[in-house]
């Protein structure tokens, strides 16, 4: 009986020892795994948005506050590496020193926060007339603005019009909305109008 009883008290304590070791092991993992996950951090992927949004204006201030351009967009896609799609864009200048310019399109690209911009799909840019010269309008299927100097340029084939006068290029075109400059590109062809000049009278 004795033995039995020492055969018995043995085989409790191999169990409570298994039983600890057991914790011990359990333990040892979660916290393992758990310092493991803590050191993790989201690295979003670059072909999807970190955030979207509907109904988007931004607008882009200088050094003493005011409105220098802004864009709007129906919807803005944000990526994780600065990149931003936006559907029906549509961009403005606001600096009250010069022509205002006004492009808008199906969408819009920005790969570096928005120092450049890409318009694509039914491009129409139109420059307000000013003293240096009459309205200009623009139409194309790509344009790219490089948006701190006023420049676009399109290698696509582009129309334009300057008061009643228009124009059509194969290659494209560089408007420099600061210079005031517009280069047409490769097969040029114009329809000017006469201008109305009044006959001095004879005294």
């Amino acid at each position: 009986m004795a033995h039995r009883r020492l055969i018995i008290r043995e085989r409790i304590t191999a169990i409570a020892g298994a039983a600890i070791l057991c914790v011990l092991v359990a333990g040892s993992y979660y916290y393992s795994v758990r310092s493991q996950m803590a050191g993790l951090k989201y690295v979003p992927s670059e072909s999807s948005p970190d955030f979207m949004a509907e109904n988007v204006a931004l607008t882009d201030f200088n050094e003493v506050g005011q409105p220098t351009q802004r864009l709007v967009a129906q919807n803005v896609k944000h990526f994780s590496d600065e990149r931003m799609h936006a559907e029906s864009a549509r961009y403005l200048t606001l600096e009250p020193d010069r022509a205002q310019v006004k492009a808008k399109a199906d969408e819009a690209w920005s790969n570096d926060g928005l120092e450049t911009i890409e318009f694509s799909g039914n491009v129409e840019v139109q420059q307000a007339a000013s003293a240096d010269g009459p309205e200009l309008y623009f139409t194309s299927q790509y344009l790219k603005g490089f948006l701190d100097t006023h420049r676009f340029e399109t290698p696509m084939p582009v129309f334009m019009r300057r008061g009643n006068d228009s124009f059509e290029a194969e290659r494209g075109m560089v408007y420099d909305n600061v210079a005031h400059t517009v280069e047409l590109r490769s097969r040029v062809r114009s329809l000017l109008h006469p201008q109305n000049y009044q006959t001095p009278s004879r005294p």
